[in-house]
Parts: structure tokens; C-alpha cells; sequence
């Protein structure tokens, strides 16, 4: 089988729905001898920064001389970027070795009573399969959606880690910030440590009562325990201190501060794992993070970001806040997303101009919608596209010397142009 045909038949798979559950789950990790229960886990759930929360850690990890496994979602080029072995892309072959095992149980599901797996579920089983074999040190995990009822729960892990909470996947997760929390928080576990944000947002209560109920220690991280210090170019440098850890200086390879709170997550999280880390290896792993679609410039002056809700709109605009430079908006938006409060929290800037696309995908928001939600709250020029690769480069050739160009709205967007910038690149 060719890695193309491989994806073909991946791609076939739904990305919802068609699934048994974690029961389903379980009976496909049974049939493999459960490689689940072999690594050595660190949880990671939360509705921003997630991510990011788990590349600083391996980033840490791996300069401190361990074999690291990083498992995310979504992928925004190449799905080998959801699984990761010591920061690299796992191989196309490997990928290709692993659906053929896994294709096998499925073709074969109605022989062992099991159902369909979903589409992260068997990124999860993948992930489980491809780990186990290279057996590293740890492997962070981040949830795909929500937490309780996530394929990535079924995992054993020695610490978990919750992230920023805020309204996402209202349908699924729950119409309040503590409904949403209560699920993020379905990944703690009996017995083991739980470093946790406090957004004064209702969450952490939540979050607080489960470990409670579970009898786990929580560490408390909140934005007062990182002290910004200055920028440099395209990084901050910054202070942390907290009742579990201080660091005197760090530098974040981003211009973003949210940034900094996610590194306070990851270096707290870290410190309770392994206290004896050397503060000049954390700070190494800490400037040596990369996490490509996070406030990543992309060109001179352009940057891209994946903020695909209002929770990670809100962190930009405080990024933005000072700024002297002038903005231009290119923006394109799921229609799951509560993408009208986006539009008016983006609106608050004074953009030059907005480039408005769609997204390669069905989930993709109509752009009149758009647009009709943009020219109600901002009084900014706007122009329509019918991709995002002929409005970037339209707004990049119009980009004036004091200009800087912000392309945000999803994580799919933040794909398709780096996409694009590859092959323009070859």
C-alpha cells in the first residue's frame, strides 16, 4: 500500500459519530494487547493552548536527554505531524505499517463484535501502536475533544494537565464555562497530579472538585505567576514564580504572551514530574519550543495564528493592545464556531482592511454570513475571496511597509496556507 492510498482510505473514515464509544475503543486496544497501558503518559486537555502546553514540555524533555513520543490534533499539513518521536515526524512507511494492522481489525470488526472507529479514534490507536514499539521515556498526550469521553482517556498517565477553558464545541461539551470545564476535567484520575490554569472564570472550581473527588493533588497556575520582562524581536522574556516552581528568566520563542502562562503550565507540570530538572535545561527546552500555526510569521510581517474561538480571539487582542503597527485581517472561520462574538471582539481593532475566504472544508462558514457580521460591527473595507490562497496572496501584495497582515479564524485555514507557502516554496 502507497502512504497516498493509505490516506485515501483514512480520509473515508468519519470524523464524528460511528462509534461504539470507549467500549468500541477498548475491544480494538484488547486485540493489540493494550500498548496503552505500557506508556508513560502525560495528559494533557483544555480548550486553548493545549498544544502548545505539550510541544513546551517535550521540548523540555527532549533537551533534558529523554526519548519523547507527542501525540496532537489537528494536523495542519501532513497527518505525520500528529505523531512524533522525539519532536520528528514519524516516518511515512511506519504510518503506512500501523493502518495496515489496524485496517485488518477493522475490515475483520463484525469476527470480534466491534463497531467503526471514528476518525481520532483510530489517530489514537495509531498513536498507541507506534508508541508502545518505540517505547520512550514519556508520551504527552493531547485530548482531541473534551476530555471524559476522549479516546486519549484510556491511557494511564503519571500527570495531567488542564489549559486554558472557555466556550468551544457548545453542542457537544456543554453551553457554560463550568459544563465545558466538568468535561476537560474527566481526564483526571484517582490518585494522580493535576496542574491546573485558574482563569477566574468558573472553571477551576470545577476542575478543583473532581480532583477532589478523586483524591489527586492539585497545582494551581494562574496569569499573575509569570511577570512579562520585555520583547525581543519575535520573542518575550519573562519570569515565573509560583508556589511550586520559580525561574528568575525565560525566553518564549513567540510574540504571543499567552504563551507565557502555557509555559508556566508546562514548566510546573514538569517540575512536579521531575524536581530535580536543572532550571538552565528547562529554560533551553523552553527557547527551543517550536509549534508552527501559533502567532508564526510566516513572511515579513505576516503572521498566522490557528485562534479558532472567542476564548483564543480574546488572548490576540491583548497581544494587539499597544501595538503601533497598522493591521490587516485575513480571516476564515468553521461554521460550528461561535464565529459572530469572534467577529465582534476582532472588530474592536481598526483594520486597514479584511480579506474574508472560505475553508477547504465542509465544516467551512459561508463568507456572506461573514462578511454580514463583519459590516455590522466594523467599518473596515473588506474584500471576498474564493480561496485563502488567492486572498493571501492578495493581501500580501498589497502589504505596505508599516502594515502587518494577521491571518487567524482556524486551525484549517492555518493548513491551507502553509500548504500553499510549501509548494510555492519548491
Amino acid at each position: 500500500m502507497t502512504y497516498e492510498e493509505m490516506l485515501d482510505q483514512i480520509n473515508r473514515i468519519p470524523m464524528f459519530g460511528a462509534s461504539g464509544g470507549l467500549d468500541n475503543l477498548r475491544g480494538y486496544l484488547a486485540l493489540f494487547g493494550n500498548p496503552e497501558k505500557e506508556l508513560p503518559v502525560i495528559h494533557v486537555a483544555g480548550t486553548n493552548g493545549k498544544g502548545s502546553v505539550c510541544v513546551f514540555m517535550e521540548s523540555v524533555l527532549r533537551k533534558a536527554g529523554y526519548k519523547t513520543a507527542l501525540f496532537t490534533s489537528p494536523h495542519l499539513v501532513r497527518i505525520n505531524e500528529r505523531f512524533r518521536i522525539n519532536f520528528e515526524e514519524v516516518e511515512d512507511r511506519v504510518l503506512v505499517r500501523t493502518w495496515e494492522e489496524i485496517k485488518d481489525r477493522i475490515d475483520r470488526r463484525e469476527e470480534f463484535g466491534l463497531g467503526l472507529p471514528n476518525y481520532f479514534e483510530l489517530m489514537f490507536l495509531m498513536a498507541m501502536l507506534i508508541f508502545s514499539r518505540e517505547k520512550p521515556d514519556y508520551c504527552i498526550m493531547e485530548t482531541g475533544l473534551g476530555g471524559r469521553l476522549d479516546a486519549t482517556v484510556l491511557t494511564r498517565p503519571l500527570l495531567c494537565v488542564i489549559t486554558s477553558v472557555s466556550l468551544d464545541h457548545t453542542g457537544i461539551l456543554g453551553t457554560t464555562i463550568p459544563e465545558i470545564a466538568a468535561e476537560k476535567a474527566g481526564i483526571i484520575k484517582e490518585g494522580i497530579p493535576v496542574v491546573a490554569l485558574d482563569e477566574n472564570n468558573g472553571a477551576f472550581p470545577v476542575i478543583r472538585r473532581r480532583a477532589e473527588e478523586q483524591k489527586a493533588e492539585l497545582l494551581r497556575v494562574s496569569y499573575g505567576d509569570v511577570t512579562f520582562l520585555k520583547n525581543v524581536g519575535n520573542t518575550i522574556d519573562f519570569s515565573m514564580e509560583n508556589r511550586y516552581y520559580k525561574l528568575n528568566y525565560a525566553n518564549i520563542p513567540s510574540r504571543a504572551p499567552y504563551q507565557m502562562v502555557n509555559a508556566a503550565l508546562a514548566m510546573t507540570a514538569l517540575h512536579r514530574l521531575l524536581p530535580d530538572l536543572p532550571d538552565r535545561t528547562v529554560q533551553e527546552g523552553i527557547a527551543g519550543m517550536s509549534w508552527p500555526g501559533r502567532m508564526e510569521e510566516i513572511a515579513p510581517r505576516v503572521y498566522l495564528d490557528g485562534a479558532h474561538n472567542p476564548g483564543a480571539v480574546r488572548e490576540i487582542l491583548r497581544m494587539m493592545e499597544g501595538e503601533k503597527e497598522e493591521w490587516k485581517l485575513l480571516f476564515a472561520v468553521c461554521a460550528d464556531k461561535d464565529y459572530e462574538r469572534m467577529v465582534a471582539m476582532l472588530s474592536r481593532v481598526p483594520w486597514r482592511h479584511i480579506y474574508l475566504t472560505k475553508i477547504e472544508t465542509a465544516r467551512s462558514a459561508g463568507v456572506t454570513a461573514v462578511e454580514e457580521c463583519f459590516r455590522h460591527y466594523s467599518q473596515a473595507p473588506i474584500t471576498i475571496y474564493t480561496t485563502s490562497q488567492d486572498a493571501f496572496r492578495d493581501a500580501c501584495g498589497h502589504l505596505e511597509e508599516k502594515e502587518k497582515l494577521l491571518c487567524l479564524g482556524s486551525l484549517y485555514l492555518a493548513g491551507e496556507l502553509k500548504a500553499y507557502l510549501e509548494c510555492k516554496g519548491k
